[in-house]
């Protein structure tokens, strides 16, 4: 097992990372003083493969427990879904001295990130993520938030775990459209570190798709380091630093959008990086030899990258809802090179609906 620290103002929390970390739980609830009160808020997928072991490994730690299963979707990840929860929580008598243990991927973390952080103005929170999405991006760093009409986190909160326990026997049971998802992750982390790492994802993607066990283990590890840091350095995004872990991210929540949710928030990151590195080479950041190398990851998922259904005016039109917009304006995280990456760069309309034209054409 590898531990990780990610530094907080709050309070600076583990990463803890290996195969069967689950068993770990009870101990470590005890060692950190957290409440016996358990209230746990379960993917009903998670529930289906690994409920009996999750119950029996966290019964005997608990004076009082509820499982809250809830279906993993946007739809869920609402004001609607977290009042529900919040009357839950209220009915079954559970007060200050709760703590909250979100179970699943990353619509799951955020939800139950945001219950944790405003029910009775915060309790205890631990993330246990079950999707490599989640594993190596949305569980860490404390950003919680629900979707409000259509814009996507919208409505949300910064608020840390106490610690997060990455079980990679969990990634057994997904499905091939999640394992995708989570790649798109997983990619990002490349661009904004070096190339090395760009190679090494690329040689060895075949172990990636099959989940090697070694190999997996050491590419988490790698992102939830790379991750962590910035965070640590960043936690509120003040100092701009933060944002470049949304390189792709303006055009991904777009593309969430606009399919009503069917693309997953990985694959519309592995398209939206698509787009920012077609953008950066329309603003004459990179040049064709180095944007003809810097694609060639993200397509080899070329055929599970379905675009062209999608108009790119209307693509476009759902950018105004981004939370980096300012003056009404839309800024995007670009590349120069690998770990150059620039932020909140104002492009012209006509650059942005060409980057997305191109995109489209190279996914045909």
């Amino acid at each position: 097992m590898k531990r990780i620290l990610v530094k907080s103002v709050a309070h600076s929390y583990p990463v803890f990372i290996g195969s069967n970390t689950l068993l770990l739980l009870p101990k470590l609830v005890s060692e950190y003083g957290l409440p016996k009160r358990i209230f746990v808020i379960l993917d009903r997928n998670v529930e289906l493969y690994f409920g009996n072991k999750i119950k029996r490994i966290i019964k005997p730690v608990a004076d009082k427990i509820h499982f809250s299963v809830v279906t993993a979707s946007e739809k869920n990840k609402s004001l609607e879904a977290a009042a529900k929860i919040f009357s839950t929580l209220q009915r079954e008598k559970f007060g200050r001295d709760t703590l909250l243990i979100a179970i699943g991927g990353g619509t799951i973390g955020d939800l139950a990130g945001f219950v944790a952080s405003t029910y009775m103005r915060g309790i205890p929170l631990i993330h246990i993520p079950t999707t490599l999405l989640s594993m190596v991006d949305s569980s860490i760093g404390g950003k919680t938030g629900v979707n409000f009409k259509e814009a996507k986190n919208q409505i949300g909160t910064f608020y840390q775990p106490y610690f997060v326990l990455v079980d990679t026997s969990f990634l057994r049971t997904l499905p091939r459209k999640e394992i995708i998802s989570g790649f798109g992750e997983v990619i990002k982390y490349s661009y904004l570190t070096n190339v090395e790492f760009y190679d090494k994802l690329f040689s060895d993607f075949h172990s990636l798709k099959k989940l090697n066990s070694n190999f997996i283990n050491e590419i988490i590890f790698h992102c939830v380091k790379i991750k962590s840091a910035i965070v640590s350095a960043d936690e509120f995004e003040k100092s701009g630093l933060r944002k470049i872990l949304n390189f792709g991210h303006t055009f991904a929540h777009a593309y969430e959008s606009i399919s009503n949710y069917k693309i997953a928030h990985g694959k519309a990151v592995i398209i939206g990086i698509l787009n920012a590195l077609h953008l950066s080479h329309e603003l004459g950041l990179i040049y064709q030899d180095k944007i003809d190398m810097m694609v060639k990851l993200p397509l080899k998922l070329k055929t599970d990258l379905a675009v062209n259904e999608f108009d790119e005016g209307n693509i476009f039109s759902l950018m105004r809802y981004d939370k980096k917009n300012k003056d009404g304006q839309n800024r995007f995280i670009l590349i120069k090179d690998f770990g150059e990456i620039l932020v909140d760069v104002n492009v012209d309309n006509k650059a942005i609906l060409k980057a997305i034209r191109e995109t489209k054409k190279i996914l045909v």
